[in-house]
């Protein structure tokens, strides 16, 4: 009986703290506070973003090296080798008037992974990276080099999202039609890791190899995208090679899908 009395009371309070604004022109502001500070605010689609907006990004797909400027008989699997990256951007509109051109900008992390063919590692020979027999059967799915990037991307970027009228101003909306990116990015290897996994004699064994690998301490290079709202085709190739020393420079490349969800 007492609860339900306090209850009661506790309703009765937040009825008189609501507070609730009739539809005002192309503005409609429903709002609410409740003792305690917490506030709501809900404005509706005719309110232009913020000239600079931001995204979360994920992408994934295919990896593999562009050997001799080609990417056909490839040493390693196109199907097993791939890549992943998230982080976060920043999108400004560059023109007061035009929701065309955009500059977008960001930091995230980018893993790229390379599963050889016949049952190969890669080993280091004489400050060469080079791929050679494993000495055992390994199982080729969860045997894996990766390389680890922490990355700073920059595109200009074209949005084709339509611009609404509202009181004869302009409404602007971002990624709510076909976009197209081109651009590149900078980065810093974090780590290398070579991961293999066999059985013998009836065991399984897991080993994990960290080391440089030889691998090139930063990386740069070109990628562009291009698709419709938060979803798009994604390209990026690493410019630089993806070893030092060795004497046949192979540089990454990526395909894949892309999310930028605001």
């Amino acid at each position: 009986t007492k609860i339900a009395a306090q209850e009661k009371a506790l309703l009765d309070l937040v009825n008189e703290n609501v507070t609730i604004e009739e539809p005002n022109d192309s503005l409609i502001k429903n709002s609410f506070s409740i003792p305690g500070g917490l506030k709501y605010k809900n404005y509706d689609k005719n309110k232009s973003e913020n000239r600079t907006t931001s995204q979360f990004v994920l992408a994934t797909g295919y990896n593999n090296l562009v050997t001799n400027n080609m990417v056909a008989n490839s040493q390693f699997g196109y199907g097993r080798s791939g890549f992943y990256e998230w982080g976060v951007t920043w999108n400004t509109r560059l023109s007061n008037n035009s929701n065309l051109v955009h500059l977008k900008y960001g930091a995230g992390f980018m893993y790229n992974q390379l599963h050889a063919t016949d049952n190969r590692i890669f080993a280091d020979i004489n400050n060469q990276t080079v791929l050679v027999d494993a000495g055992v059967e390994t199982k080729a799915k969860r045997t894996y080099f990766k390389n680890v990037y922490f990355v700073v991307p920059m595109h200009l970027e074209f949005d084709f999202s339509k611009t609404k009228m509202v009181d004869e101003k302009k409404v602007f909306k971002s990624h709510t039609g076909a976009r197209f990116g081109i651009g590149g990015f900078v980065g810093v290897n974090t780590n290398s890791k070579q991961f293999i996994e066999y059985e013998q004699n009836g065991y399984k064994f897991k080993e994990k190899q960290k080391g440089d690998f030889n691998v090139n301490d930063f990386t740069y290079g070109v990628s562009t995208y291009i698709g419709y709202k938060a979803t798009s085709l994604y390209l990026k190739y690493d410019l630089n090679p993806i070893f030092k020393n060795n004497p046949v420079d192979q540089n990454n490349i990526s395909l894949g899908i892309r999310f930028d969800w605001n």
